[in-house]
């Protein structure tokens, strides 16, 4: 349930929201630091996989991909199978449809609005005429706002904590500071929840449990290794025969029929 913002705005409820917004950007910075070395660590593990596994798993992906293949060939052969052009066209016209309709909308942003108010608010707070600092941040902010793929607390991730988040402008209220405040409060906690979602997604992701093991040693993960590869090259041994196995089934099948 969301808190209502009190109907009456004084410096107390401001300093109380700077306070929220002060701790969610911690939480997001809390967050960007533990999903930066876990996603590093997935990679370099899975790397390492790959180098021991990896060529028998793309001949297994081979073999797996010729016996789909080749039991449908057997199948339309033996039911004399015609296919269905129209509808297949039928259908690439809606993919087509449908890929035209999201490239028209794809670059819209939705939060254009707030970031040009972030501008807004920064030009009347700063001096970048006279000041390099702020003339350094403003192209740095701009850069950023026009970037459609770039959402509003990107923008305010890049804002460094100070005067534009704590200075009430000559135009502002302090009602206006509060609901401006508000709208930046929310795009944070967004974001927050969007980082946490990430770190749960890479706790889910395949790697994670392969990064688990590399974790227990040395020793260990060398064992875990070599029994990957064991397993995956007594696979392809049976892949290979269900394929042998499928090769002759089909010359049968063709013999048969001349």
């Amino acid at each position: 349930m969301k808190n209502s913002p009190p109907t009456e705005i004084s410096q107390s409820d401001v300093d109380d929201l700077l306070r929220q917004l002060q701790e969610i950007r911690c939480s997001i910075t809390t967050a960007r630091e533990s999903i930066a070395p876990l996603q590093a660590n997935l990679a370099e593990t899975y790397n390492e996989f790959k180098a021991v596994v990896g060529g028998l798993n793309r001949q297994s992906m081979r073999l797996q991909a010729e016996i789909t293949s080749l039991r449908i060939q057997i199948k339309r052969f033996t039911q004399y199978e015609d296919d269905a052009p129209q509808e297949d066209i039928e259908y690439d016209d809606f993919i087509y449809e449908k890929e035209e309709a999201i490239t028209e909308t794809s670059f819209q942003d939705p939060e254009a609005v707030e970031k040009d108010m972030v501008l807004e608010h920064i030009f009347r707070v700063l001096d970048p005429d006279i000041d390099d600092a702020d003339a350094e941040l403003v192209a740095n902010l701009q850069g950023i706002c026009t970037d459609p793929t770039a959402s509003l607390a990107d923008v305010l991730e890049e804002l460094p904590w100070g005067v534009v988040w704590t200075t009430c402008s000559l135009q502002e209220t302090l009602k206006d500071q509060y609901y401006r405040l508000s709208i930046w409060q929310q795009a944070l906690k967004r974001q927050l929840e969007n980082l946490n979602r990430d770190t749960e997604r890479l706790q889910k992701d395949q790697r994670y449990a392969l990064w688990q093991q590399r974790e227990k040693g040395a020793d260990d993960w060398h064992n875990f290794l070599d029994s990957c590869l064991e397993q995956q090259q007594d696979q392809n041994y049976e892949l290979q025969a269900e394929l042998d196995r499928l090769r002759e089934e089909w010359k049968q099948v063709t013999s048969s029929n001349l």
